[in-house]
């Protein structure tokens, strides 16, 4: 339980919850967008989505690039942590 508390152990939790929300509202709202653009060129006379619409790129940087910044952000936060305790190590 002591791990927990650690200022790093925190921090990296928060990243990640921030991140995750993220992730999950950008994704929710482009999937609305694309549900909506489908049904409007179903029952409309207006052009349906492809592969190269905004909202397609959007779930992509959803699913694919926000996880590949909180991965960096991890690892930062990692080295980070690494070498502030090498210092300390060196210091005493």
């Amino acid at each position: 339980m002591e791990r927990l508390r650690s200022r790093w152990v925190r921090g990296v939790l928060l990243w990640t919850l921030v991140l995750l929300v993220v992730t999950v509202v950008v994704a929710i709202q482009a999937i609305a967008s694309l549900y909506n653009a489908q049904q409007a060129c179903f029952f409309q006379p207006v052009p349906c989505p492809e592969g190269d619409d905004p909202r397609v790129v959007q779930l992509g940087v959803a699913f694919i690039g926000l996880p590949l910044v909180w991965g960096a952000g991890v690892v930062l936060a990692s080295i980070g942590r690494e070498v502030t305790r090498r210092r300390a190590d060196r210091g005493r």
